[in-house]
């Protein structure tokens, strides 16, 4: 058998997709409470976009005020954000984009693919 050997490094970085804009779909959404005590919802991101696609972790709350607005108003819960109440179940099956980034390893853990804002 013939194959092209990929170092450590390639080998993480073909599992990461590159930077840029994705279609989301929110397929999980649940309210949680941060480990620093603060309220957030916590999700389950699928991205998607040529090809590409990887479910993602999200997590939205007040103390990162820009995403958490953005988020509600790319899944159409503005009115819900402005009366400032928002569910886990508004953001169920939302669709819309995102904007992808990469995030360096630390502590222990791999580079990885971390949703940097909504986009609306």
């Amino acid at each position: 058998m013939q194959f092209q050997p990929r170092t450590d490094k390639e080998i993480e970085q073909s599992q990461l997709l590159p930077r840029g804009e994705y279609a989301f779909h929110i397929l999980e959404a649940t309210e949680k409470t941060s480990l620093a005590g603060n309220a957030m919802i916590e999700m389950r991101v699928r991205v998607s976009k040529n090809g590409y696609a990887r479910i993602l972790h999200d997590y939205i709350l007040p103390q990162r005020p820009a995403k958490f607005r953005n988020c509600c108003i790319a899944c159409n819960v503005e009115d819900k954000y402005l009366a400032g109440s928002v569910r886990d179940s508004d953001f169920l099956g939302k669709r819309g984009k995102v904007r992808v980034g990469v995030e360096r390893a630390k502590r222990g853990f791999r580079h990885r693919n971390v949703i940097v804002d909504y986009l609306f």
